[in-house]
């Protein structure tokens, strides 16, 4: 990373006393401005405030990330099948997520622990929606055969 860039993050987090107290601890009081620092001074001091991400940690958020997918992916394969989301139009799914869901929040803002009462939600709407079904003439029944609901007139 250039050193301009270093230089300005550093400054866009610290103020200005805070940073030169951190240049006079970093080089024992040897040098006090941010630019009398050599590269590897500076470059110490960068991981200092912004320490690289680890290997292990990295592939924690990776597994944390697909393991999200695959529970957004649970959740949004039953509300397909059920009927409540539709390829083309979110705004049912969406509303029913805001008012009737266990958290009364978006999917996107789930977190891993937060999907079981979700989870355990549409597996039950599900149950209910195969009962249903097998049920002829039902609004279920009509669905899974992709037949129109005819009109009551």
């Amino acid at each position: 990373m250039k050193a301009e860039i270093m230089i300005q993050r550093l400054r866009d987090k610290f103020g200005t006393e805070a940073l030169r107290s951190a240049v006079q601890l970093h080089t024992d009081y040897d040098k006090w401005q941010i630019e009398d620092l050599t590269i590897e001074e500076l470059q110490g001091l960068y991981r200092r405030f912004f320490p690289q991400k680890t290997v292990t940690d990295v592939a924690v958020e990776l597994a944390n990330e697909k393991r999200l997918k695959e529970l957004r992916s649970t959740v949004l394969k039953d509300a397909s099948y059920i009927g409540l989301l539709e390829p083309d139009n979110w705004d049912r799914f969406n509303s029913w997520m805001l008012d009737l869901s266990p958290l009364k929040k978006p999917l996107k803002y789930y977190k891993i622990e937060e999907f079981q009462p979700l989870i355990r939600q549409f597996k039950s709407l599900r149950n209910k929606y195969e009962k249903q079904a097998k049920i002829t003439g039902t609004k279920e029944w009509y669905h899974k055969h992709k037949l129109p609901i005819p009109l009551n007139n």
